[in-house]
């Protein structure tokens, strides 16, 4: 925990504290000073993280309102707040991380005080915005390498590749198929794990039911040695189903003897 996170935890548990001479002495409502951290410690351009602010109310009555998150004077996002009486609550927004120097800050607007059912007084906010956080973002390079390595084992891998090698106007065509082989692979995974639990449990059953059987009514003898060679095919097959470089290995290798089996034909 940095040490924003502690000032604000710290904050939080003396705010809520049962002593009167404390909260006659915090008339401060609205942003906890320097009150802006993030959902990561560090992140890079294309990162999705959550921007985060604290409020505190000493009020005797719930605070409402609406906080705005920006980025110099660009409006990042908005959210709706209302913090009981003498507590605190976090607000934030989901950011996607771009490149350049950016300095974040929220901002409290609307701000009132629930005086009774439907009736609201405005309320005068002493800290309204949070200290200005600066941050810059680099430019991510993407290196070429990165197509020839672990990038591969990911199907949102295969379709960067996709879209960075293949012209545009065959690229959706291809992303299409892609996804479609990935539901089919997901579909047979779930097959494939379904079937081999049934074994699992079949051969359980053949193994309680050899323990109670007589010599008149005992299983077949070949028949756990088979759920045995069944389990042991579908946990290869599970094994090449879960590596997706084995997977579309083997299926480019299965694509290729086809055509040329249909092209040997053919010629």
């Amino acid at each position: 925990m940095n040490f924003k996170k502690l000032t604000i935890v710290l904050f939080l548990i003396f705010s809520i504290l049962p002593t009167t001479k404390i909260l006659a002495q915090s008339s401060d409502i609205g942003f906890v000073s320097e009150n802006i951290w993030y959902s990561e410690d560090s992140f890079e351009e294309g990162d999705k993280i959550r921007i985060y602010t604290f409020i505190f109310n000493p009020d005797s009555r719930e605070l409402s309102g609406t906080v705005l998150f920006f980025d110099k004077t660009v409006l990042l996002g908005k959210k709706d707040f209302a913090v009981p009486p003498k507590r605190a609550l976090d607000v934030s927004i989901d950011w996607t991380v771009v490149a350049g120097d950016h300095t974040i800050f929220g901002k409290i607007e609307d701000a009132k005080f629930l005086v009774s059912t439907g009736n609201y007084e405005q309320a005068s906010i002493s800290e309204n915005e949070t200290r200005k956080n600066s941050y810059t973002v680099s430019k991510k390079i993407i290196s070429e390498k990165k197509y020839l390595t672990s990038d591969f084992t990911t199907a949102s891998s295969v379709k960067d590749i996709i879209e960075a090698k293949t012209p545009k106007f065959i690229t959706k065509s291809i992303i299409s198929i892609t996804n479609q082989l990935e539901e089919i692979r997901d579909e047979i995974n779930i097959a494939t794990k379904f079937k081999k639990e049934k074994i699992k449990n079949e051969i359980t059953q053949l193994e309680n039911d050899k323990k109670i059987s007589t010599e008149k009514t005992a299983p077949n003898p070949f028949l756990k040695p088979f759920k045995y060679v069944e389990m042991f095919f579908l946990s290869v097959s599970l094994l090449i189903i879960n590596n997706k470089i084995i997977f579309y290995g083997l299926l480019a290798l299965v694509v290729f003897f086809i055509l040329r089996f249909i092209l040997n034909r053919i010629f």
